[in-house]
């Protein structure tokens, strides 16, 4: 996949007569577009399959838009992202559609989003936006408007999740959506942390030794 998105860049830089920094910007840009539709393409099998396809793609869009400003640990390789992202996405959805789909007062399950968001906005303030060493962000007004747009983002999938809850009066699916905009921001909290870098990192070595044996 990398070396077809190399091999594209290549094809246009000599095309639009690009340096190779260019190229290498648009290396990156296609090899996380294929990354992406990988990731989308085999979560809508999956979730065609065992019937969780609304939950598995709130989940993958939901964590995607926000770890654009909150960062977070990920992989080192492209197959490792692909692998630990299905694999959370379908844990994920399975819980929401077939575990946690039995609604409950909607007092309770205000009172459940509301701690739930709290918990975010509590990690959130202290640790975004968490950067990585190859990409470290230094800028205070970046930093600054890195933080703003996550809040922002974090208290609209809470009102979406306010929402939903009371939207299933009318339709028992919108709960399990309910659910899995929760999930999505809870696992996202936990790529933010220090125990979360180290599960993605030991899963990453893991998948890295199998790789290599083969």
């Amino acid at each position: 996949m990398e070396t077809l998105a190399y091999n594209i860049a290549e094809k246009i830089a000599v095309e639009m007569n690009y340096d190779e920094d260019k190229k290498a910007v648009i290396a990156y840009g296609l090899t996380a577009i294929f990354q992406m539709a990988t990731i989308f393409a085999v979560i809508s099998i999956i979730g065609i399959l065992f019937d969780f396809w609304y939950e598995s793609i709130i989940i993958f869009l939901g964590v995607g838009i926000i770890r654009k400003s909150t960062g977070g640990a990920h992989s080192q390789t492209m197959e490792g992202c692909i692998i630990i992202s299905v694999l959370s996405i379908t844990i994920l959805s399975t819980l929401a559609r077939y575990f946690f789909d039995f609604p409950l007062s909607k007092f309770v399950d205000f009172g459940i989003s509301i701690f739930v968001y709290i918990i975010c906005f509590i990690v959130f303030y202290i640790r975004v936006p968490v950067d990585s060493p190859n990409k470290p962000i230094v800028k205070l007004e970046k930093i600054r408007k890195l933080r703003r747009q996550s809040f922002l983002i974090l208290t609209i999938f809470f009102l979406l999740s306010i929402i939903f809850i009371i939207l299933t009066t009318w339709y028992n699916r919108f709960y399990s959506i309910a659910i899995s905009i929760r999930l999505a921001m809870l696992w996202q909290l936990f790529t933010l942390t220090r125990s979360g870098a180290q599960f993605i990192g030991k899963v990453d070595s893991k998948f890295k030794v199998f790789i290599d044996k083969k």
